[in-house]
């Protein structure tokens, strides 16, 4: 029997995918139906790569979508799941009429019927696949929501039954039904919510009505989800058997992943139902911290072990009192069961100052730790990755930005092996100050790395470092100037400031560099170490077009008064960043006194980009009354439950440190007022 008639007609060198001419289509497309699972993970694998590469839409997946859809008449082929779930992924995303994402989604859509058919299929991976079908028929979605909680009635397979939820609330996020079918829709997961003998069908309907429809929760929801929870992980569900091969494929990486993590576990469905509901209650944080508080006080592991992780997305994005969420996260850094210290550390390591409530249980953790570690290992001094490298362990470099002494023996340590951690400088440069002993190890590392081709993050890092350390690098200025004109080296110098007086005769050689950015990183740092606004002004004059100049400049005060018209001549046309806005604010303010310009142009880069409201903060805080008309924006940002830098699509290690110091310069600037 020939499953895919006319394929071969196909003039697929003349159609395209993400890498070319979509000569490899057929194979892929026969393989996705191989009797070998190898093959068809591969295969699948090459479809998503390459045909519907991260999510785009090409003449080739609509080339393909007649053959796709002509496998699924044929019950028991195998590999029809995955081909059921890659064509609702193509179906996904609306497009442009008569575009290839919209003619693409347009046949999707229109193969409803087959969908539906699928809900009754033999095989349990085709129904669960199926579901995902239904959720993105728009035009159907009535029927789709009326056919699912049919399904949901008879369903016999628990993951097909979480797959029905889920489905159910992807429909009612969209917002495709109204009036009676969407009370219908919310009916019916409110009474799956309660009512459903399986507690991961009532987390799941938990969570998808806290995301579509939170007004019919139920009153308590943490208290009614750990009821759940705790007949979740009592029960469990049998872990299946690992799959038994491997394909260099991203598909295959990711099963084996999740193969590694369900290894062991009772519950290994329970963590992504915590995720997923902690994230749909959104910025009720309280909730979300009585729901995890009693599952990081559990003598579970298991519980434990899922409530950390999910902690971390909660702290990392959202504001609110987080010390008891911390406390308890740091006491599983000494766990005996072997995956908790792990992610313990991972958890903590990118709060910044949150952290501060685990400062002694992360001291214990890494006074008990190993030196050194691979990354599936305890968390160790240093991480030695597989590729070559390392980088100083979690627990340790969490330990040094909370500027604790306890974290210099270690370091030292590090900094002595004889192929630094990559990261080194920049641990060490959170202490500050209370480096100043390492400073000799710095400087005879600096002596002695090998000469690197570009930037040398091990070099660069140790710079950096002794720029932060203060007076007691001053013996080390020399070994700094031997790295000009690196950036790393200006910063350095600059950050030492009149402690680097012995750097000016070099910095006066490079002024007048030809290349903007360089020779205005120049001119920051001279003006930081010199402190004489006249030797550094014609050169940013003469190279205003680079933001670094116009930011130098602003830092002059007085001196720069004449420069002003120039300055504020760089915002025509309008600065999209807000960057510039703030740099002529701060020169207005520094250089003439002028709070009402000032005010008006920090206004603006307030609300033109969230990143760079902690310097336009930073900058509110020396205007003192004179920030009055700016107050109720500061009033509106205390006022949000969500850090300022978080977002759904992307992630910053920077992010909790900046809010924190954010939420104190608004509160400061307004107690100021």
């Amino acid at each position: 029997m020939d499953l895919f008639p006319g394929l071969d007609d196909v003039d697929w060198h003349a159609v395209a995918h993400a890498y070319g001419p979509a000569d490899d289509v057929p194979g892929l497309l026969r393989g996705l139906v191989s009797d070998d699972p190898a093959v068809r993970e591969s295969a699948l694998d090459g479809m998503y790569g390459a045909v519907h590469h991260q999510g785009d839409v090409y003449d080739s997946t609509v080339a393909a979508l007649p053959f796709l859809l002509g496998l699924l008449d044929h019950a028991g082929l195998p590999g029809r799941a995955g081909v059921v779930g890659f064509l609702a992924s193509v179906g996904e995303a609306d497009g442009e009429p008569g575009s290839w994402q919209g003619r693409a989604v347009e046949a999707v859509r229109a193969a409803f019927p087959l969908f539906l058919t699928l809900l009754d299929d033999p095989e349990p991976a085709v129904r669960k696949a199926a579901c995902e079908a239904l959720a993105v028929c728009r035009a159907d979605a009535a029927q789709a929501a009326d056919a699912l909680g049919e399904r949901m009635r008879v369903e016999t397979d628990a993951d097909v039954r979480s797959a029905v939820v889920a489905a159910l609330g992807t429909i009612g996020a969209h917002g495709w039904l109204t009036g009676q079918a969407a009370v219908d829709l919310a009916r019916r997961l409110a009474t799956a919510a309660v009512e459903h003998a399986d507690p991961a069908v009532r987390l799941g309907a938990l969570a998808e009505l806290a995301a579509s429809a939170p007004d019919v929760l139920p009153d308590d929801v943490p208290a009614f989800a750990l009821d759940a929870f705790a007949r979740l992980y009592a029960t469990g569900t049998p872990t299946a058997e690992p799959a038994g091969f491997s394909t260099p494929t991203l598909l295959g990486r990711l099963r084996e992943q999740a193969e590694e993590e369900a290894a062991g576990r009772r519950a290994s469905e329970a963590f992504p139902l915590l995720a997923r509901l902690s994230r749909a209650l959104g910025d009720r944080v309280e909730d979300r911290t009585r729901l995890l508080v009693p599952l990081l006080e559990s003598p579970d592991w298991e519980q434990r072990l899922d409530a950390v992780r999910v902690a971390t997305a909660l702290v990392e994005h959202w504001r609110g009192d987080h010390r008891e969420l911390v406390r308890l996260v740091a006491d599983q850094l000494l766990a005996p069961e072997p995956r908790l210290p792990p992610a313990a550390a991972t958890a903590l390591r990118h709060l910044g100052p949150v952290a501060a409530p685990a400062a002694d249980q992360l001291a214990r953790g890494v006074e008990a730790a190993p030196r050194e570690s691979g990354p599936d290992g305890p968390p160790a001094w240093i991480t030695v990755w597989p590729a070559g490298g390392s980088s100083v362990g979690p627990a340790l470099r969490t330990l040094a930005e909370l500027g604790d002494p306890r974290a210099l023996p270690p370091l030292r340590w590090a900094l002595e092996r004889p192929e630094p951690p990559s990261d080194i400088g920049h641990a060490v440069r959170a202490l500050g100050p209370s480096a100043a002993d390492l400073v000799p190890v710095i400087r005879a590392r600096l002596r002695d790395l090998p000469t690197a081709e570009g930037h040398d993050p091990v070099r660069g890092g140790l710079l950096l470092a002794l720029g932060a350390v203060g007076e007691a690098a001053v013996p080390a200025v020399g070994d700094v100037v031997r790295h000009l004109p690196e950036y790393t080296a200006l910063g350095a110098l600059g950050a030492l400031g009149a402690h680097a007086v012995e750097a000016i005769g070099a910095l006066h050689a490079l002024l007048d560099d030809a290349e903007p950015r360089l020779a205005a990183e120049v001119a920051g740092a001279l003006w930081r170490v010199e402190g004489d606004p006249d030797r550094v002004l014609p050169t940013l004059s003469r190279h205003l077009d680079h933001v670094k100049a116009v930011e130098v400049m602003s830092e002059l005060g007085p001196a720069a008064a004449a420069h002003l018209p120039a300055l504020r001549s760089r915002l025509s046309p309008p600065d999209p960043t807000g960057w510039l806005d703030l740099f002529v604010a701060r020169a207005s303010w520094r250089a003439a006194g002028d709070a009402e310009a000032a005010v008006e142009l920090l206004s603006a880069a307030w609300r033109k980009n969230v990143h760079v409201r902690l310097p336009v903060a930073r900058c509110l805080a020396e205007l003192g009354r004179a920030a009055e008309p700016i107050a109720p924006l500061l009033r509106e940002e205390l006022g949000r439950p969500r850090r300022h830098g978080s977002a759904d699509d992307g992630w910053s290690s920077g992010t909790v440190t900046a809010d924190e110091e954010l939420v104190r310069l608004c509160r400061d600037v307004l107690a100021a007022l």
